[in-house]
């Protein structure tokens, strides 16, 4: 009789010490998922968005921006963790005086995926949903394909931005904004 084999499933913390230095994977519901990396057409708005976002950060003096596929647990028992491309934090949340490690726990304010060759638009929308149930105030969804903005929120539809539109929200970034199409300088 043949046995079945079982996936290895793992907590947070026990994924960030197994898989801590591997590349681009992310826990799901206990299962490790391995992801491509990105190309340059998600590189670049990735890094233009945690630009913007830091320059304004650092200017306001109100919080930190953290990029690279930053931790940030999304549930527990079995838990998640996902790779925030970009990842809003103010000093409310995650006090200026402390030095972070590891995987974030606390919910940031903003998270920015930028979709992908190896998770699709279906996706990224499973993961907003995620990151809004743990606390996330906003998630920006950004398509290098579309040129769009998908924004999140816990208390309303979706909303679509093209390149021709401003992003601004000064609930969660406070005099803040930026046009769609800076997202996509090259």
């Amino acid at each position: 009789m043949a046995g079945t084999a079982t996936k290895a499933r793992y907590s947070a913390a026990a994924f960030e010490m197994r898989f801590g230095d591997a590349p681009l994977c992310e826990l799901e519901r206990g299962e490790v998922i391995r992801l491509s990396p990105g190309g340059l057409d998600h590189g670049r708005p990735a890094m233009n968005i945690a630009f913007l976002i830091e320059a304004w950060a650092r200017q306001a003096r109100r919080g930190r921006v953290y990029t690279n596929e930053t931790g940030v647990v999304t549930q527990r028992d079995p838990d998640t963790v996902r790779g925030a491309d970009v990842a809003y934090f103010s000093y409310e949340r995650l006090p200026r005086e402390t030095r972070p490690r590891g995987f974030a726990t606390v919910a940031p304010e903003l998270i920015v995926e930028v979709v992908g060759k190896s998770q699709g638009s279906g996706k990224m929308v499973e993961k907003a949903g995620e990151y809004l149930r743990m606390g996330v105030d906003r998630v920006w969804i950004v398509n290098p394909d579309t040129r769009t903005v998908h924004v999140f929120r816990p208390d309303a539809e979706p909303q679509r931005f093209g390149e021709a539109d401003t992003l601004a929200d000064g609930a969660v970034l406070p005099e803040f904004s930026c046009g769609v199409a800076e997202i996509f300088e090259d």
